[in-house]
């Protein structure tokens, strides 16, 4: 990159990209590598003994920087290699920050825009098992929650209890804030758990995710308790179809767009198509969104490597709501589906 950009190094300031670049997270830091393949890892007191052991693996040496003074660090560096333009990262400093480190560091700076966020799009081998781990988690962790939900549970509760069961299971975090939504609210595809009791008869919608190494899982399911009307069965239905046409319909060259059509297609000949609003899906990684993305508004085409989710979606506003979601892995033999939960309609009695 740095060579097809004419840079002489490149200064990651991001948490994601610092731990794309150098298989470490922090919460403070800087990753600074050269185009001659010299890499350096700067951080303070609280992460240096752990980031000497991780970050010598990629190739990096560990730097500890007092009173943060990283910036007289990368200007050592600078003189050291001789670097002219440094490459930084436009979307993730402030314009406060920009200007301080525009005043400071004795090198032209040149904005990183979009370039390593696309490099990030291919998932390498290894970032796909830490997807695939922190998925197998979360399903764990579903199927052991389905014995809970019953009638006067609350939401607050389902949630609460998926968060901790995940993390029994060994998931370093939520990919997000869970979503656990029933009846009426259910309708709101990014509602938030609240104090509701579940009743018979309810739609509820679970969307969820765990963390392992730093990667997100992302899946969706929609499960009903008691009995369902013939209304609920025919929208899960429709979602389901559309879930499993998306699903089958992702590989490498597809654009963005025509994949949310394929879905779209199916919702709106069923009579619903302006109550899916949203995005068919989009890629996971190191964040829950990343690029490509499969939208009505979509220019992105996939590619081998791409991790995406299929997540069509009915919500009927003060009736009830349908959402189905796996993961799609575009492997070099082809797409894999990385979700193994069931996606039949479950009713739990």
């Amino acid at each position: 990159m740095l060579n097809e950009m004419g840079a002489d190094a490149v200064m990651l300031t991001s948490p994601v990209n610092r731990q794309y670049a150098a298989d470490f997270r922090s919460s403070a830091g800087i990753c600074l590598a050269t185009k001659q393949g010299e890499g350096y890892f700067l951080t303070d007191f609280r992460y240096i003994e752990a980031a000497g052991k991780a970050v010598e693996k990629q190739g990096y040496q560990a730097q500890m920087i007092k009173d943060n003074k990283y910036a007289d660090a990368v200007n050592q560096l600078i003189e050291k290699h001789g670097i002219k333009t440094l490459v930084y990262e436009d979307k993730a400093l402030s314009a406060a920050e920009f200007r301080q480190y525009e005043g400071l560091l004795k090198a032209e700076l040149v904005p990183l825009e979009d370039r390593l966020e696309k490099i990030r799009q291919i998932k390498e081998p290894r970032e796909v098992e830490h997807i695939v781990a922190a998925q197998r988690i979360a399903e764990q962790a579903f199927d052991q929650l389905l014995e809970m939900i019953r009638p006067g549970v609350t939401e607050q509760r389902l949630a609460a209890e998926l968060n901790y069961r995940m993390l029994r299971l060994g998931a370093q975090g939520m990919s997000f804030n869970i979503i656990a939504v029933s009846g009426a609210n259910s309708s709101m595809p990014h509602g938030v758990p609240t104090a509701k009791e579940v009743q018979a008869g309810d739609f509820i919608t679970f969307d969820f995710g765990a963390l392992v190494e730093g990667y997100h899982s992302d899946m969706t399911r929609t499960v009903a308790v008691d009995h369902v009307t013939d209304e609920m069965a025919l929208v899960y239905d429709t979602v389901l179809r559309a879930n499993k046409a998306g699903c089958q319909a992702i590989q490498a060259g597809l654009g963005g767009r025509d994949a949310h059509n394929v879905a779209l297609d199916i919702i709106a000949a069923a009579g619903y198509g302006e109550y899916f609003a949203h995005g068919l899906g989009h890629c996971v990684g190191l964040e829950i969104h990343e690029s490509p993305r499969a939208s009505l508004t979509s220019r992105d085409v996939l590619e081998v490597g791409n991790v995406i989710t299929v997540e069509p979606g009915i919500y009927l506003p003060g009736k009830f709501g349908v959402r189905i979601e796996d993961m799609i892995w575009i492997s070099p033999e082809g797409p894999v589906n990385l979700t193994q939960t069931p996606k039949e309609l479950l009713i739990l009695k």
